[in-house]
């Protein structure tokens, strides 16, 4: 009887476990790539909840892992300067009117109501208005999960 009860005790608690686990889910990412120089090299992930994983590589303050988190307000702000550039619809590869050799990389994606998008942005192209767009974009992520906390 009483192994019956234990049993049956562990069993409604580790339903219980699982049952309210919520899984999060990438929407926004970037990557900062490597350079000719000593250009900072990580990642950011930011999550449906929040949640934001940097992920230090080469030439930042902060190798390795470091969690932290943004608000929903925040998260929803940031989404809102993905649409306003029309995120979805831009080239992966964004055509490139002058390009200068030697800089890096910005890579982000956004996964958001169905939709997925990756982008490319080479930092040795210039000269047109969706690059520009691009580059605001990865300096509003930056900003907004205080990126310089783990870089400078």
């Amino acid at each position: 009887m009483t192994r019956v009860l234990v049993t049956s005790i562990l069993l409604v608690v580790w339903h219980g476990l699982f049952a309210y686990t919520k899984t999060t889910v990438p929407v926004i990412t970037m990557e900062r790539t490597v350079c000719y120089g000593t250009c900072p090299i990580y990642t950011l992930t930011i999550f449906d909840d929040g949640k934001v994983v940097y992920d230090g590589k080469e030439f930042v303050k902060k190798k390795g892992r470091v969690e932290s988190k943004i608000t929903k307000q925040q998260l929803n702000e940031l989404i809102a300067e993905f649409t306003k550039i029309d995120y979805f619809n831009l080239k992966s590869n964004p055509d490139c009117p002058e390009e200068w050799t030697d800089n890096p990389s910005a890579i982000t994606s956004l996964s958001w109501q169905g939709k997925n998008q990756t982008i490319r942005h080479y930092h040795g192209c210039k000269g047109s208005q969706v690059l520009e767009d691009l580059t605001k974009l990865e300096n509003k992520i930056d900003e907004t999960v205080n990126s310089a906390q783990w870089i400078r």
